[in-house]
C-alpha cells in the first residue's frame, strides 16, 4: 500500500502518515502517529480516525467532496499551524489509489517548531556569521553576501538614518529602483515603537510590501567604525511574519475553547469584569446563563466521542445564533456552556430569549449521518446583577443552581 520508500523518507523526516477508507476507517499508519494522537489507546486498524485525532471532527464534507472529486482546484485539504503536544504541525490530506485496491484517504502530519525565541537566535546567528568581512577567504566572503542578498532585506545608513546602500531584497521587497531609495530616510519605509539605531542592537520593524501586506521584522543594527568611530550603521531584516501570527494565535488559543472556537472561562471572567464596571458607571444590569448539554455521556457511548465533539460544536453554532452580537458565548465545561447577556433594559428580554432559544433547538438537531439524526435537549439556569447579587462568585452559583432545577424537571 505504502512502498517501503516511501515508510523511509516519512520516518527519516519525522513525517507522521494514517491511512484511511471512506467511511474513516483507519487502514495502517507509522509509530510516529502515537505521537500526535488526542487518544492512543484507541489507534488501532479499523479504529475510527474521528477517535484518535479530534482534528478530523468537522472535516467530514470537504473529506467527501475530496473522495468524489468534487472540488477539481484542490487536490489535498491543507491546515497548517495545529497545536499538538506544544509543537505545531501541518495537517495535508490527499486520495489516493493503490495498485490493488480502492480509492483511501492518506494524512500526512509534518511536525513544525514552535520554539520562538531559539528561532530569533538562530537568526542572530546566521546574520553575525554573515557579516563576517575580515575573511581571509574571498569565496566564502562573496558566499555569505549572496545568502544576505537573497533572503534578508540589507541595508546600510548614516548617522542620522538616510539610507546609503541596499541590496537586492529590498529593493525587491519595495518594488523600486535603487535610484529611489538612496538617499532617503529610512523610516519612510519601516514603521516601530522606537526608531532610535542604537549600536549592536536589535528592534522589531513594520513594512509594507508591493502587495499591500504588512511584514514583520526583527533586524539586527550592526555599526560600521571607522579610526574608532562609528560612521553608519548596517541593519539587516529577517522576516518573522509567521512568528508573530504565532503569537496572536497563542493568545487566541489562551482565551478560547479548542473544540468550539467560542471563549473559555478566563475569557468569560474577563467580559464579566467589564460589565461590572459598565454597571458602575451607567448602571446597565447583565446575566449570566448557564447551559448544559443533557445526556453527552450517553451519545458518546452510543455514537463515539467524535460524535459527542461534532454534536458540542453543533450547539456552540446554535448559541452564536441567537445571542446578540455583544454578547459572550463560552464553554466552561465538558458539556457546560455560560452566555453573558449585557446592556439588558429589562430581564424579559432574557427569558423570551431563552424561550425562542428551546423553540430553535428542537427544530435543529444535529444530522450526524444521512440516516442518524441526534437530537438532544439543554437545562438552562439565569443569574441577573445585581437583581440576584453583586458578587460574581454567588452569580455563578445561582446560574448553576437554577440549571439543575431545570434539569431536575426534566
Amino acid at each position: 500500500m505504502i512502498n517501503s520508500i516511501a515508510k523511509l523518507v516519512c520516518t527519516k523526516n519525522s513525517v507522521s502518515y494514517i491511512v484511511f477508507d471512506e467511511n474513516f476507517k483507519i487502514v495502517t499508519f507509522n509509530d510516529l502517529v502515537i505521537n500526535i494522537a488526542n487518544d492512543p489507546s484507541k489507534l488501532k486498524i479499523s479504529s475510527d480516525i474521528r477517535d484518535v485525532m479530534y482534528e478530523f471532527i468537522g472535516l467530514e464534507e470537504r473529506m467527501s467532496q475530496l473522495f468524489s472529486c468534487e472540488v477539481e482546484s484542490k487536490s489535498s485539504i491543507y491546515i497548517p499551524m495545529l497545536l499538538k503536544n506544544n509543537h505545531y504541525y501541518d495537517l495535508d490530506i490527499e486520495v489516493f489509489t493503490p495498485k490493488d485496491g480502492e480509492n483511501l484517504f492518506i494524512a500526512y502530519i509534518t511536525k513544525k517548531t514552535m520554539e520562538s525565541l531559539r528561532y530569533i537566535n538562530m537568526i542572530q546567528e546566521i546574520n553575525k556569521q554573515s557579516l563576517v568581512y575580515e575573511t581571509s577567504d574571498s569565496k566564502e566572503h562573496k558566499h555569505n553576501c549572496e545568502v544576505i542578498n537573497q533572503r534578508l532585506l540589507s541595508f546600510n545608513v548614516d548617522m542620522d538614518g538616510y539610507i546609503t546602500l541596499i541590496n537586492s531584497a529590498f529593493s525587491h521587497f519595495f518594488d523600486l529602483s535603487k535610484d529611489n531609495i538612496i538617499g532617503e530616510h529610512f523610516s519612510q519605509f519601516f514603521k516601530a515603537r522606537d526608531l532610535a539605531l542604537d549600536g549592536n542592537s536589535s528592534i522589531i520593524f513594520n513594512a509594507t510590501n508591493q502587495m499591500d501586506e504588512v511584514i514583520s521584522f526583527y533586524a539586527n543594527i550592526i555599526p560600521m567604525t571607522k579610526n574608532s568611530n562609528v560612521h553608519e550603521n548596517i541593519i539587516i531584516c529577517q522576516d518573522i511574519t509567521c512568528l508573530k501570527q504565532i503569537e496572536k494565535e497563542l493568545e487566541h488559543a489562551s482565551v478560547h475553547d479548542s473544540l468550539t472556537g467560542l471563549a473559555n472561562r478566563t475569557q468569560l471572567l474577563k467580559k464579566i469584569d467589564e460589565a461590572v464596571k459598565k454597571f458602575n458607571e451607567d448602571n446597565t444590569s447583565f446575566a449570566l446563563c448557564f447551559i448544559d448539554l443533557n445526556k453527552l455521556s450517553t451519545i458518546n457511548e452510543e455514537y463515539g466521542y467524535h460524535a459527542g465533539d461534532m454534536l458540542l460544536k453543533h450547539v456552540a453554532k446554535l448559541l452564536l445564533y441567537i445571542v446578540r452580537k455583544n454578547d459572550t458565548v463560552a464553554r466552561i465545561g465538558e458539556d457546560t456552556f455560560a452566555v453573558l447577556f449585557i446592556n439588558l433594559k429589562e430581564n424579559s428580554e432574557i427569558k423570551k430569549k431563552i424561550t425562542n432559544f428551546k423553540k430553535i433547538i428542537t427544530k435543529m438537531p444535529l444530522h450526524y449521518t444521512k440516516n442518524d439524526i441526534i437530537s438532544f435537549d439543554l437545562s438552562l439556569g439565569v443569574s441577573y446583577y445585581p437583581e440576584d447579587t453583586s458578587d460574581i462568585d454567588e452569580l455563578f452559583k445561582t446560574a448553576d443552581k437554577a440549571m439543575y432545577k431545570d434539569k431536575n424537571t426534566k
